[in-house]
């Protein structure tokens, strides 16, 4: 049994508490279900309740063996179902693994882009072993892999970046069918995609404002330095080298460096130009703020025939959803909600973390809903999206409620 009563002299820090022995409405804590962070929770808790009950498995810390298992299923919290409740676990627990390879994988690309501005050689076979792990947490659950991509700074956009389009790319090849091996050569060239910016000086690279000609022709040059910089190694595969050389041609032979065309383009490559571009346009910049992702998608929809392919594109926009994992939505009653989860067969009504009322106000109980069965229940429509909306537009960081939901510390 996963779940067992505490008492609560016996809590800890890095414990997942599931549950209290009272309702969560008029406690002090916004999230049904968290990671105990600070003496603060701790105190609060002891003060509220006798015993709560913690989830071994989603726990940072051991949990002791004297408590009582919680025999027979709880009553569901007000507006969910167990199997909601359940997915939302499994998301959780999934994204907090998922967050710990993003970390790793973070540590390394920046160690990586270091490196070779100083001249110094790539391991690629290093490089293959994180895109493995990498792999693997999307073959896990893809879902909490593309709702870790919402974990974005400024400040190291080069970085970060290439851990997103690494992820994007996989997931959306995989549903194209594409075997694990080849994932990984496809994760490596996407993961290593922008290492030629690593020979592009600083200057150009972070100039706030617009780039003059000369300088627009200096960071043209990365495709082919990244390309030379892992072709020097000999131990990258050629598809992993033509995603580097030629993520940013098109179908209609205006990209860059070669001017290819479409017969000569893969569909990995274009996998990760599509991935490179909605990335970029989805983030923050020191020259420009991202847009909200449906806007992103429509705009590369139709601009999809000359550059990327419009049945490529639609593909890409099955998997990560129109409204994509991680985003923030005002449905029409003018609710606001965190997009969960995505099915195929419902892009347009999302499973989502709801976090405030028509009137605006913060619940409290954040509720997992499925906007599908609500339109299916409902005679006419307030749970439909009416838009994306950033988090500035609504004063809610998505960054810092992924990490709160998933119960680690508030660092990207």
């Amino acid at each position: 049994m996963s779940e067992v009563q505490v008492p609560v002299a016996s809590l800890r820090q890095g414990m997942y508490v599931s549950a209290l022995d009272r309702p969560w409405v008029g406690t002090p804590f916004l999230f049904q279900g968290f990671v105990i962070q600070d003496d603060e929770q701790l105190s609060q808790l002891r003060g509220l309740c006798d015993f709560v009950v913690v989830d071994e498995e989603l726990s940072c810390v051991p949990v002791p063996r004297n408590p009582l298992p919680v025999h027979g299923a709880r009553a569901p919290a007000p507006g969910t179902d167990a199997a909601v409740r359940r997915r939302m676990r499994l998301l959780r627990r999934n994204a907090r693994a998922g967050y710990r390879h993003r970390q790793t994988s973070h540590g390394y690309v920046r160690w990586v882009l270091h490196d070779s501005r100083l001249g110094r050689s790539v391991d690629a076979e290093e490089a293959r072993e994180v895109v493995g792990v990498l792999v693997d947490s999307i073959a896990a659950d893809a879902a909490a892999a593309l709702w870790l991509t919402h974990l974005k700074n400024r400040d190291e956009y080069t970085s970060l970046h290439c851990i997103n389009v690494c992820v994007l790319t996989v997931a959306f090849c995989r549903e194209l069918g594409y075997a694990d091996e080849d994932l990984k050569t496809i994760g490596l060239g996407a993961l290593l995609h922008d290492i030629g910016k690593a020979w592009t000086p600083l200057e150009i690279l972070n100039k706030p404002g617009r780039l003059t000609d000369d300088e627009f022709r200096v960071i043209r040059r990365h495709p082919e330095d990244g390309y030379q910089i892992m072709k020097d190694t000999g131990q990258v595969p050629a598809e992993a080298l033509a995603i580097i050389r030629f993520h940013h041609e098109r179908l209609n032979g205006r990209g860059y460096p070669d001017g290819l065309r479409s017969h000569e383009l893969t569909t990995p490559v274009l996998a990760t130009a599509i991935a490179d571009v909605y990335d970029a346009l989805t983030s923050d910049r020191v020259y420009h703020a991202g847009r909200p992702s449906d806007a992103v998608l429509r705009m590369m929809y139709e601009d999809a025939g000359g550059s990327f392919g419009r049945e490529l594109m639609e593909g890409f926009i099955r998997c990560v959803g129109i409204y994509p994992v991680g985003s923030l939505v005002e449905l029409e009653s003018g609710a606001i909600g965190l997009v969960v989860s995505v099915e195929p067969d419902s892009r347009l009504l999302p499973e989502v973390l709801l976090l405030r009322d028509a009137d605006g106000r913060p619940l409290e109980e954040p509720m997992r809903i499925s906007l599908a069965d609500k339109v299916a229940e409902a005679v006419s429509s307030p749970w439909v999206i009416r838009r994306v909306v950033r988090g500035e537009q609504v004063d809610i960081d998505p960054a810092e409620l992924l990490l709160r939901e998933i119960g680690v510390g508030l660092s990207v």
